[in-house]
């Protein structure tokens, strides 16, 4: 995503992004309104050394400015005496008074900036007192005008939630290595003070006027060097607590999830949605506060991740990955089923069992509480096998759960597969998904090959066995050992159990020059290699995507 600026608002947040400005207002009754317009704006964005921080001056000023003294609120309401005097303006009547108070505030720090300091010195010093020094005292006393004023605005009612979305804003913004305005502003303001009286220009008027110019903007150009420096190195961040005493204050969690918010929409944006937000009535809730509220829900469970929420959302609306993020809106009903959905999901239950599916190798599977649900993982060892086939191969599937490994080599190789499980439950799952689509399995009952006709022999035996060891089960994610079912899990005390019987057997299963094809657990490649060299060669070790040993191939010895 492209680097968007977020500026607190008097009500909520402006979100700068690229042609839109995007604002998410907090209404009276608390609810989140969200505005999405055009920005007409024309102004220069560099992003070279120093002139990008000119660039962030010049831009953050006006859009400070545009928050503050622009109507956020996205519906119209009753409007008292007061707010119809501010309406010619086009401002809230709580801007006017905020206005108002900054005018006032500027004008009495302008007195005070520059006849008290002065008097001050004079006072603290002697006449035949080092100028520098003087100079270093009218600095002094002015930065703690400056920060008595900006202590006096903190504890305002208007500001202290104005600094609030400030820092909600602030904590995103650090997130993603970038800069917050105010603080940067703020710090700029009392450099420039320190630097303009130390400098102490008793020339004529212009050219004291264009030299304290000149300084400030070098000041605040090269203060967001300093800025971008800073966040890299984290311990330096101390120098500014006091400044950041005076412009942050704890925000709530309606106030933090209007900047995610914000953040959502930019990102829609980012999608190529329609950039447009008409106002959304009451029988619809944004995609974006839908989005922002159910991650919290999964985060607050530990249990967020990105590609979980989106499946969810998907599967409830009926759209592919690429068009959710054109999505403007959900109806309510939708929005239940989504956040019951995801209410399961923060309980534990993984997404493929809350809808009865899961996606292997390209194609969908029936999934139920008694199979395991196929994994990527699994993958490997599917690409593994079907190089080895041609349409004439009979192949083997010992323990099939939900038929994913014997349907997928039916459908991509057409060759004739045998699947075995003990699970009469698993067995009516896998013949499901052999029906769904449209291959033929021959799905057997059988204790491992107990059930095999004795005659019969395979060119491949492939086999994804339990091989987690009885005492780690406890210890596996809740979302595998209270939604699996054991049977398929438990590999005895060793892990090994199924692998040592298959191995044992497979010899009299296999005809000249068959092979066999395991998928194993984590550091179990080289205990189930030296099990095979009895009467196996050429066994190797293949990894999965994740470069970890997750498939071990050997050929019977003639």
């Amino acid at each position: 995503m492209k680097k968007c600026f977020l500026y607190p608002c008097v009500y909520g947040i402006l979100a700068i992004y690229d042609k839109n400005k995007i604002t998410t207002t907090i209404s009276r009754n608390g609810k989140i309104e969200i505005k999405n317009t055009k920005n007409n704006e024309k102004l220069i964005n560099f992003n070279h050394f120093l002139l990008r921080g000119f660039t962030f001056f010049v831009c953050g000023l006006y859009y400070t400015f545009y928050g503050i003294f622009t109507t956020n609120s996205t519906k119209k309401q009753k409007i008292s005496t007061i707010e119809k005097a501010s309406k010619s303006l086009n401002v809230s009547a709580v801007n006017v008074v905020v206005f108002l108070i900054l005018v006032l505030s500027l004008i009495f720090s302008l007195l005070l900036l520059g006849y008290l300091p002065i008097k001050l010195s004079f006072y603290l010093a002697p006449k035949d007192f080092n100028m520098l020094a003087k100079r270093l005292i009218i600095a002094l006393v002015k930065c703690l005008i400056i920060y008595a004023i900006f202590l006096i605005l903190k504890y305002m009612p208007g500001f202290k939630t104005y600094l609030s979305l400030n820092t909600a804003c602030a904590q995103q913004q650090k997130e993603n290595g970038g800069v917050n305005f105010l603080e940067y502003f703020i710090s700029s303001v009392f450099v420039c003070t320190i630097v303009l009286s130390l400098i102490g220009i008793t020339t004529n008027e212009w050219y004291f006027i264009l030299v304290n110019i000149f300084t400030t903007i070098l000041i605040f150009t090269a203060n967001y060097e300093v800025f971008k420096e800073i966040e890299k190195n984290k311990w330096l961040k101390f120098i500014l607590a006091p400044i950041n005493y005076l412009i942050y204050k704890n925000p709530s969690h309606l106030e933090k999830k209007c900047v995610k918010i914000a953040l959502v929409e930019v990102e829609l944006c980012n999608n190529k949605r329609n950039k447009m937000q008409e106002v959304i009535n009451e029988e619809e809730i944004s995609f974006s506060e839908a989005y922002v509220t159910l991650k919290e829900k999964l985060e607050k469970a530990n249990k967020y991740e990105k590609s979980d929420l989106d499946y969810i959302f998907c599967e409830v609306l009926g759209k592919k990955r690429g068009e959710l993020r054109l999505t403007k809106t959900l109806s309510k009903n939708a929005y239940k089923q989504i956040e019951k959905a995801v209410t399961r999901r923060a309980l534990g239950e993984p997404v493929s069992k809350i809808f009865g599916h899961a996606e292997f190798y390209g194609l969908d599977f029936i999934v139920t509480k008694d199979v395991l649900s196929p994994r990527m993982d699994t993958e490997r060892l599917v690409e593994t096998v079907i190089k080895d086939l041609n349409k004439k191969s009979n192949v083997l599937e010992i323990g099939v759960g939900s038929g994913a490994l014997s349907v997928t080599i039916s459908k991509l190789v057409g060759c004739n597969v045998t699947g075995v499980d003990i699970s009469d439950k698993a067995l009516l799952v896998a013949k499901n998904n052999a029906k769904k689509h449209s291959v033929k399995v021959n799905f057997i009952k059988s204790d491992l090959f107990a059930s095999l006709k004795h005659f019969a022999k395979f060119d491949a035996i492939v086999s994804n066995p339990p091989y987690i060891p009885t005492k780690d089960i406890q210890n596996l994610d809740e979302e595998v050992k209270n939604y699996d079912p054991i049977l398929a899990l438990d590999g005895g005390s060793s892990g090994l159990n199924f692998y040592e019987q298959i191995i044992d057997e497979a010899p009299n299963r296999l005809k000249h020059g068959g092979k066999i094809y395991f998928e194993v657990g984590i550091g179990q490649a080289q205990h189930v290699k030296k099990l095979l060299q009895k009467n196996f060669k050429d066994i190797r070790i293949v990894k999965d995507y994740n470069k970890i040993d997750r498939v071990v191939v050997a050929t019977i010895k003639d």
